[in-house]
This record gives C-alpha cells, structure tokens and sequence, in this order.
C-alpha cells in the first residue's frame, strides 16, 4: 500500500477536479461533509437507460471524467469542505494490463478491484493505495507493481 502526503492541495485539486489528470480512472465513491454531507455512488444504475448498461457500455461504474464536474459543483464555494473522499479505480482493462506487463501470478478474475483513495481535510490530503482480491493471498507483488505504476503517474502529471 501506497502512502502519500500531498503538499501542494490546491494544485492537486486543480488536477482533480479540472483537469483530464484522472478522468482514465473508474469512479467508485465519494463522501463530502459540508454543510450537509453527500454520499455518491459511481456504480452505473442500469435500470435508468433503455438497454442493458453492460452492452451498451460493458462496465459497471462511470469515469471520472463523467462525474468530476458534479463533484466539482458540490465543493466550489467560499468555504471549503470539512472532509472529503473520493475513491477512485483502474478499469478492468488497465489491471489487465498491470498484470500482464508486470508477470503477476494473479488472474483478473482473481481482483475485485484496485484503488486509489484520495482523503481530504482542510489541513491534510493523503493519497493511498489498495487492491481488493476476491481470495486471500500472500502475494503483494501486483500492489508494488501498482504503486510504482500511481507514484510514477503522478510524478509524470506533474501532481506530487
């Protein structure tokens, strides 16, 4: 698991909330405490379209990219928000390729799903990793391989 303390949260946010830096990611969740609090899902509701989502869009959660602009809509203001998480994830073709291109013993059916969990308080902005396996393993080798890959892409997006 991936630890990192971000500096700069404004410059972070920027990239989070207005800019294509994560729109590649599944969303997952979000909770933000402000006035009121929100809890958001990112799971796609299937009964809300005319066909089945998974034809139609052969996924079960949105990206970024879809929702950042409602998240976006919910923080701005003149008062900042008391806490905010948002948890983001690779698609099920980006840990395809994380497990082929890292020689992982896993399998994809193997993953529930690999995270990156951005945690927010007026003071502190912690980013961590994490992977959900659907059978217990020993084996961590595809969390290093996942940590190098986030620490890599943010240095690369200049974020961190």
């Amino acid at each position: 698991m991936l630890s990192i303390q971000i500096s700069d949260i404004k410059d972070f946010m920027s990239h989070l909330l207005s800019k294509d830096t994560f729109d590649h990611f599944y969303f997952i969740e979000a909770s933000i405490k402000m006035g009121v609090s929100y809890q958001i899902q990112g799971r796609i509701n299937e009964g809300f379209y005319d066909t089945s989502v998974e034809q139609t869009l052969n996924r079960e959660f949105c990206y970024w990219k879809e929702i950042r602009h409602r998240i976006f809509d919910i923080i701005k203001g003149k008062r900042l928000p008391l806490s905010c998480k948002i948890v983001l994830g690779l698609s099920k073709q980006s840990i395809s390729y994380l497990i082929a291109h890292n020689n992982s013993s896993f399998r994809e059916e193997d993953i529930e799903g690999i995270y990156v969990n951005i945690l927010y308080d007026p003071k502190n902005l912690l980013i961590t990793t994490g992977i959900s396996y659907k059978n217990f393993s020993l084996d961590k080798s595809l969390e290093y391989a996942f940590d190098e890959y986030l620490a890599k892409f943010l240095k690369e997006k200049a974020v961190i």
